[in-house]
């Protein structure tokens, strides 16, 4: 389904917002991507609420990812009083403890549950039922559980905080919980793959082409282009109608008057700060630039 997606043959709206498909299509194929390569750098990335890597919690477990053997990934497994999480990750061989930890993955909802039915507090009730790992696992005695981390395409630190709030207790989940982003992922994927082997570089260059093709990447920029690059019947400008900005407008050059017109430059290319307005007078050719991502 990657390959169908990147070559245009899954239609937008299909399987676009479909959080289950996504999490599929990636994890179907980094569970596949040994301990030894790319997971200790993409853990580093999620970070609890203090701040603390979760590399870092397995460490005061006594668990180094780079150091197993085997990692195995149980797509949506059940349990029948909490739920069923997204994934349950087990890394597993060496002079260590076996590890688990849950991903829960999400696109663009929130977390679900309010309060004592809180997702993520029921999920890590879930880590805490040893019989039930024993069951999905087929482990026995010491296991490392450093916690659950959440994933997803934004900054979801509000979510994180309300479920340490409502949680039985606030300083487990405080040091419980671990927040990622999709775009992570990709970053990781892309710094990695050169030294991943032929195999494991094929596997993570297609899960950062099928992130990128999603628009899970972080903004890197405005892409510089020079004036006589585009005609005059091409260029579309772009203004905001309301004085609550609601998204861009677009209106075609010949429908404005020069006058009227302002144009909107970032004063950063590099890291994005925001726009600032520059009315069209003081403009001249010579001294337009486009931008575009």
């Amino acid at each position: 389904m990657i390959e169908a997606e990147l070559r245009g043959k899954v239609l937008r709206g299909q399987l676009q917002d479909d959080e289950d498909f996504l999490t599929s299509a990636v994890f179907g194929l980094l569970q596949y991507v040994p301990p030894s390569i790319f997971w200790t750098e993409v853990l580093t990335r999620a970070k609890s609420c203090e701040g603390k890597p979760f590399v870092e919690r397995c460490k005061e477990l006594g668990a180094h990812i780079a150091n197993y053997e085997k990692m195995d990934v149980y797509f949506w497994p059940v349990h029948q009083t909490f739920g069923e999480p997204d994934l349950l990750f087990v890394f597993s061989g060496g002079d260590q403890p076996p590890l688990c930890y849950i991903i829960e993955a999400k696109l663009w909802s929130n977390k679900s549950g309010r309060e004592e039915q809180d997702q993520l507090n029921r999920y890590l009730a879930v880590l805490k039922d040893s019989r039930w790992l024993d069951k999905v696992t087929g482990f026995r005695g010491r296991v490392a559980l450093p916690g659950l981390i959440y994933l997803t395409p934004r900054a979801s630190w509000v979510e994180l905080y309300d479920s340490i709030k409502h949680a039985p207790d606030h300083p487990i989940a405080e040091s419980s919980l671990f927040l990622l982003q999709w775009q992570d992922i990709l970053e990781v994927a892309r710094q990695v793959s050169p030294q991943a082997g032929k195999l494991g570089q094929a596997m993570l260059t297609r899960i950062a082409d099928f992130l990128g093709h999603r628009g899970l990447a972080y903004f890197r920029g405005f892409i510089h282009l020079p004036l006589e690059d585009f005609t005059a019947m091409e260029a579309h400008f772009y203004s905001s109608t309301k004085t609550g900005f609601s998204g861009f407008t677009e209106m075609s050059l010949e429908m404005g008057l020069l006058e009227g017109l302002s144009f909107y430059t970032s004063k950063q290319v590099s890291i994005f700060h925001g726009f600032t307005e520059e009315l069209f007078e003081p403009v001249t050719a010579t001294d337009t630039v486009f931008y575009r991502r």
